[in-house]
């Protein structure tokens, strides 16, 4: 069954309160008489349809699907290889490293989002023919809005302009009998993520992330219900004492310090509550300070707190303009770090990003996209 219209009726609670539709009610159903709305309450999942379903669904069309837009086998591998050696690249906060496109059958939902938010927009730059590739970013851009907390509040509409352009544009692609439950359940989306915040709060992430904790707790095959609710018990019974773990770590002595404040040590590791800074490696060192994007090449100890030592991006250009100035999401080229070495408190660090290979330059992106300028109306491929 397939959905190519996207202008229909949307139905409401009221409507299906009277059962207004007679092809889809048969009668009373079970919530019937219960403060439950039975349209606007049921939001949709976007681990399941945007990762699990479209995004897996474009990738398979472009490996196996119709050969007016499978893609070649060289390009295949040219990807696949860009996603393999973005593996040192990937913070340590990922829970998994991107994976050949030969694996694709293989890949969790937490795959997908990294590739739809992260490195598939990079990996894909200069390898898919534009239009394919504009069609990709249109998704991208307008997930990238509607998992933000601060954008999803003030910038909903224009994700949801944007979702309807990637599907109508998707069916000119691919054909309208592609669009499918998943492809057209994205025009609802963004309604959804007004009514209840950013798409992360209403999303299956936290309850399959809780499943693999759970299978931890299962030891041997039979009884597995069983022995989770024994484990469980275990846990919540048994008072343990709190680890009083430091979270500086790796102390060394070659590091640039600020001239002002007494130096007690330095160190090249550093755990924060929401991030891990590592001085001395591809992916865990780039950052956000105050407005600035730079790169952290020292952690220092000081009497009157923590510092850190920075150097900032110059030479920054947009990654790409369409659907919008990807600067305007604080997505940017860049080449190489200014000489002059800078130093603020921890306290000022305000994001952490990925920053990806890509020729010559690295793509920055911020973990959490916050701060947008003005957002283009003009979103027509």
């Amino acid at each position: 069954m397939t959905y190519p219209v996207l202008d229909s009726v949307v139905r409401t609670d009221e409507d299906f309160s009277r059962q207004a539709d007679e092809e889809h009610h048969h009668g009373p159903h079970p919530f019937t008489g219960v403060n439950v709305r039975m349209v606007s309450q049921f939001p949709l999942d976007y681990m399941h349809l945007v990762c699990l379903g479209v995004v897996r669904r474009l990738i398979n069309l472009w490996l196996k699907g119709p050969l007016k837009f499978r893609l070649p086998s060289r390009l295949v591998n040219i990807i696949s290889e860009s996603l393999v050696n973005m593996r040192s690249y990937i913070p340590d906060e990922f829970a998994r490293k991107p994976r050949s496109l030969r694996e694709v059958d293989r890949w969790k939902a937490t795959e997908f989002r990294q590739f739809l938010l992260y490195t598939g927009p990079v990996v894909l730059c200069g390898v898919l023919d534009p239009v394919v590739y504009y069609n990709f970013i249109l998704l991208s851009t307008a997930i990238a809005i509607l998992v933000n907390p601060k954008l999803a509040e003030t910038h909903t509409d224009f994700a949801n302009s944007l979702l309807h352009t990637f599907v109508s544009h998707y069916g000119e692609l691919y054909g309208k009998d592609l669009i499918v439950y998943n492809v057209h359940g994205l025009v609802h989306l963004a309604q959804d993520s007004k009514n209840f915040g950013c798409l992360d709060l209403i999303s299956s992430f936290p309850f399959e992330n809780y499943l693999g904790k759970l299978k931890k707790l299962v030891r041997k095959p039979s009884y597995p219900l069983a022995q989770i609710i024994r484990r469980l018990s275990e846990l919540t019974s048994v008072d343990t004492m709190p680890v009083n773990e430091t979270s500086l770590k790796k102390e060394h002595l070659h590091g640039p310090v600020p001239l002002g404040p007494v130096v007690i040590r330095q160190y090249s590791e550093m755990k924060l509550e929401d991030y891990i800074i590592r001085i001395n490696s591809n992916n865990n060192n780039t950052f956000v300070i105050g407005s600035n994007l730079c790169r952290i090449v020292n952690v220092i100890e000081c009497r009157d707190g923590v510092y850190v030592a920075y150097k900032k991006f110059s030479d920054m250009s947009p990654f790409f303009s369409y659907p919008i100035d990807s600067r305007l999401l604080n997505v940017v080229c860049v080449s190489q770090l200014q000489s002059d070495t800078h130093f603020a408190k921890v306290s000022e660090i305000s994001q952490k990003c990925v920053a990806l290979p890509y020729q010559d330059k690295f793509v920055v992106i911020p973990f959490s996209i916050c701060k947008i300028r003005h957002l283009s109306d003009d979103i027509n491929p």
